[in-house]
């Protein structure tokens, strides 16, 4: 990512269906997981329309297709004693890589989280989320949110 060219990161529009669940369809492989292309694009209908959701996409250049996708829930919290969000889904394409484009999704959350009076962010680990990929997510997402305004935390979901 470079200053003159920063990506566009932003809403997830109708038109960005096919590249969204292409997008979920990719990070469920390479977790192993089953992949239901028809079921994913019912998810992403489900997400555009459910106030509750955050779905932002990346663009890696203006007008250009989806290449990331951020995936976030507002929920009331005990933990931050107030509205969080939990992040479900941070995903860039293996061909979109190195540019620094996931670090940019979570930037761009954070400001919005802040802007909006959210408490505090939640990163879960799953079970079937490979630790080296997680563990490097989580670092950087705690760095980017740690401070003293603004909680976050990242830990496993028990299993």
């Amino acid at each position: 990512m470079t200053a003159a060219n920063p990506p566009v990161i932003e809403p997830a529009l109708p038109g960005d269906r096919e590249a969204v669940v292409r997008l979920f369809a990719e990070d469920l492989t390479d977790l192993r997981l089953p992949v239901d292309p028809v079921a994913l694009g019912t998810v992403y209908d489900a997400l555009c329309s459910d106030s509750r959701s955050v779905l932002l996409v990346l663009r890696a250049e203006a007008g250009g297709e989806a290449v990331g996708v951020l995936v976030a829930s507002r929920v009331p919290s005990v933990k931050f004693s107030g509205w969080s969000l939990w992040i479900e889904e941070l995903y860039v394409a293996k061909t979109a890589r190195q540019h620094g484009y996931g670090r940019a999704l979570v930037v761009r959350l954070l400001e919005r989280a802040r802007a909006e009076g959210v408490k505090g962010i939640d990163l879960r680990r799953t079970t079937a989320t490979r630790p080296p990929r997680c563990s490097t997510a989580a670092s950087v997402f705690v760095g980017l949110a740690g401070s003293a305004s603004f909680s976050a935390s990242s830990g496993s979901d028990g299993a």
